[in-house]
């Protein structure tokens, strides 16, 4: 959908038109968030004059369409690249029998009031947009249709490499910031066909080999530069990513030290269940438990029978509850009345 502002179009990503009122000199058409993708490009290790060559060589990898124009905006060393379908906005310009070179295409993300630092949420003409602000430029920007969630809005702080105590958990009320006459950054360099752009940089190239073979060399540590950069980027989001993971073990570690800890206080089953171990491990002639003493893991136990008891059996099914080793009889003058000792197994 087309909206009619003086000098001024909004290209939506609905199909809609309607026909423009005839204007003279250059219209504005305004690409609203939808429609377009955001990158920067840090080019600080390129020498300044072969920054446009090395941005084209960029673009030609990043293109996010087929065909894609861009509009580009200088901070210093970084590219600010806004992206969009070249083949659609110029059949929609025609379509309203107007001439490509008489409407100035930008990003809607332009004309919005910028900020010096920190997040933000911005109403667009269509939907959303998330933006992180640092050192009076835009470090990071996301579209959503509706509002985003907390999710969202977390992974995208993330994304922006946000350190983890400064991550807002909740979005912030989207702000309405009023579209400016001019953008707050001026384009320069943008590419309109990258076919074109990456034809003259391979000229380019060939001439600075003919003439100064030393700048492959050049050229080939910035890509070790760049990659080196780009995986330092991937280490920090994944450290990003592992953070939960890594939290959660040393908090299981933590517990198993806390559970470690309160069985070396009682490292041995209860006495009630040792004397219901003992006692099923009895012959069933009326024996009993006549005498009980635990002490330190060590158990001295008598028992009396009103027949001879037998030693070695007991023992035997003493062992075989699993809950007492080095089971012996201790010598004795009356063999209806035996002290066992034995060593209780602890939990």
């Amino acid at each position: 959908m087309i909206l009619r502002l003086p000098a001024r179009r909004f290209l939506q990503s609905t199909e809609k038109t309607e026909t423009p009122e005839a204007r003279f000199g250059t219209l504005q058409w305004v690409l609203t968030r939808a429609m377009y993708r955001f990158k920067i490009f840090d080019l600080a290790q390129v020498p300044a004059k072969n920054r446009m060559q090395a941005l084209g060589l960029e673009l030609a990898q990043w293109t996010p369409f087929s065909h894609s124009d861009y509009y580009v905006g200088w901070h210093g060393p970084k590219a600010l690249v806004w992206g969009w379908d070249a083949e659609k906005v110029r059949t929609a310009i025609a379509a309203q029998g107007l001439k490509l070179k008489s409407a100035q295409v930008l990003p809607e993300t332009v004309l919005r009031a910028p900020l010096s630092d920190g997040l933000c949420l911005i109403t667009c003409q269509e939907g959303y947009e998330g933006q992180f602000w640092l050192e009076g430029h835009i470090e990071r920007s996301r579209w959503w249709p509706q509002p985003p969630s907390p999710d969202e809005w977390l992974m995208f702080q993330r994304d922006a490499a946000i350190a983890p105590n400064q991550q807002q958990r909740q979005p912030p009320v989207a702000r309405s910031a009023p579209l400016d006459a001019k953008p707050w950054i001026t384009g320069a360099g943008a590419t309109s066909d990258p076919a074109i752009q990456v034809g003259r940089v391979i000229v380019a190239l060939c001439a600075l080999l003919l003439l100064l073979p030393t700048y492959w060399y050049g050229f080939g540590l910035y890509k070790v530069r760049l990659s080196t950069a780009q995986i330092q980027e991937q280490r920090v989001q994944m450290e990003l990513e592992t953070a939960p993971i890594a939290k959660a073990r040393g908090q299981a570690l933590d517990y198993l030290a806390r559970i470690n800890t309160l069985r070396g206080i009682a490292p041995y089953p209860g006495q009630l269940s040792l004397m219901a171990k003992i006692a099923q491990a009895l012959p069933a002639d009326n024996s009993y438990i006549k005498d009980w003493d635990f002490q330190q893991g060590q158990l001295k136990v008598t028992v009396t029978s009103k027949t001879d008891i037998s030693t070695t059996q007991l023992i035997s099914m003493m062992q075989q509850a699993n809950s007492f080793r080095n089971v012996k009889a201790l010598p004795g003058q009356d063999p209806k009345n035996v002290m066992f000792q034995m060593d209780v197994i602890g939990k």
